[in-house]
């Protein structure tokens, strides 16, 4: 058990947590204070996030290019060019991420096939429902915007969704006689 590699998916998952809270407080209650928390917590974050990539044996690029998108976008934010969208989108993002980092640590620590399992189909439905579904909307009826704007930084990030989106789908797909087992065993000899 890699421990550094617990430890930092905590870090990751305790930073979503409170990504997706302030977000989720500032989208129904906007103000000043919570704008400059999301903006320093979140961008202090993917600067460390991106320091300790960039200074990993094999450099994941496109994950730098995700922290590099996303501080531009959050300055973005913070200076109120096109806020209100950024917002909505980022909380979306972070809440996706919550489940992401849930199943990696019950993948690392839990001896329990099944709450994996469980966890990782909630991920992955979770993931299509705000990374694909969602963004797919929000870009839809904002295609000026985005296109026409440094907000197009947003189509990089959200393309990746679709790859994660395909691993997720992978390894469900991977998963499918174990998923079969648990269902027949536990749901339906009952």
């Amino acid at each position: 058990m890699n421990f550094n590699k617990i430890k930092n998916n905590l870090f990751k998952l305790a930073h979503s947590l409170i990504a997706t809270t302030l977000s989720g407080l500032y989208i129904y209650y906007p103000n000043a204070i919570t704008k400059n928390m999301i903006s320093f917590i979140s961008s202090t974050y993917f600067t460390i996030d991106t320091i300790t990539l960039m200074k990993s044996e094999k450099i994941e690029y496109p994950l730098v290019y995700h922290h590099l998108g996303g501080i531009i976008l959050l300055f973005c934010f913070a200076f109120d060019y096109y806020g209100d969208l950024l917002i909505y989108l980022y909380y979306m993002a972070e809440l996706s991420n919550i489940f992401m980092y849930i199943s990696y640590h019950l993948i690392k620590t839990s001896p329990n096939e099944s709450i994996i399992l469980v966890s990782n189909i909630l991920q992955t439905i979770i993931y299509i429902y705000l990374r694909i579904y969602r963004f797919t909307d929000i870009l839809i009826k904002n295609l000026d915007i985005i296109f026409n704007t440094p907000l197009f930084l947003f189509l990089g990030i959200y393309f990746m969704g679709f790859v994660w989106t395909a691993l997720l789908c992978k390894q469900l797909y991977d998963e499918r006689l174990t998923i079969r087992y648990l269902i027949y065993n536990n749901l339906l000899q009952r």
